[in-house]
């Protein structure tokens, strides 16, 4: 993995409608970098996006604008958690009192996941409004969000939740464990060979983890078992869609103007 011997202030911020509710917390805080999430650089957002990249311009905060699905939870997760694991040396944080509250959910569960702390900005809403109607001053210092850490899925657990919600209907567990078997996911570790039930503890052991996080439901016993993916899972496979398919770095993660 490529690394960069300088650490960075490094802030995710949703664009919405407001502008100073996302530039005064990076100036407060001394952002290095900002990232800022809009669904399209031409949607209703965009006169915003470019005020806030002039903003920060002045303010010697080099901008990036990535498009994601920032209605979607999952997807802005997934968005982070591709970032971060790729530069993972930085500082990261992330504003989540912009744009959608989809977009701010994900900054707090992100800050579960990795080393992402999450804070949010109040605004003087009576007072007058700036750049536009909703753009109010900011009322206070950024307010950082308490979190806990959540131990994240290993990449056999998630390449086998892959497979699952890959399929329509429930799999029988001894075709999730040829499947597992035959992709080297589970198999022979120290030894060159390995039981069959060996193989079954393994397999068991994943979808232990993966009920636990309420990701499948588990139908029957023993031979006869059968995986079925539920509505948590399909959002988990988005959630972690990058752990099997690894970005490279951003370039403003990795060079400094």
């Amino acid at each position: 993995m490529e690394t960069n011997a300088v650490r960075l202030r490094v802030h995710f911020a949703p664009v919405g409608f407001e502008v100073l509710r996302v530039t005064e917390p990076m100036k407060t805080l001394h952002a290095d970098v900002a990232l800022l999430l809009t669904y399209s650089q031409t949607d209703r957002a965009r006169f915003q996006v470019a005020n806030i990249v002039n903003d920060l311009k002045d303010r010697r905060i080099q901008a990036q604008v990535i498009e994601c699905n920032i209605w979607s939870t999952s997807e802005v997760v997934n968005e982070v958690g591709s970032i971060v694991t790729a530069s993972p040396q930085h500082d990261y944080l992330f504003n989540v009192s912009t744009g959608t509250r989809t977009a701010g959910i994900a900054g707090v569960i992100a800050g579960m996941f990795w080393h992402v702390l999450p804070y949010y900005v109040t605004v003087d809403d009576q007072a007058k409004p700036v750049h536009s109607e909703r753009d109010f001053p900011v009322s206070g210092p950024p307010q950082f969000v308490p979190t806990f850490e959540i131990p994240l899925l290993d990449e056999p657990t998630v390449a086998a939740l892959e497979y699952i919600a890959g399929k329509q209907e429930p799999i029988p567990k001894r075709l999730l464990l040829a499947h597992l078997r035959d992709n080297g996911v589970v198999g022979p570790r120290q030894k060159q060979t390995v039981s069959p039930q060996a193989l079954h503890g393994q397999v068991d052991s994943i979808l232990h983890r993966l009920e636990s996080w309420g990701f499948v439901d588990l139908v029957g016993r023993g031979k006869r078992m059968q995986v079925r993916i539920t509505e948590r899972g399909i959002e988990g496979r988005k959630m972690f869609f990058h752990v099997l398919n690894p970005r490279k770095p951003l370039s403003v993660l990795t060079t400094r103007a």
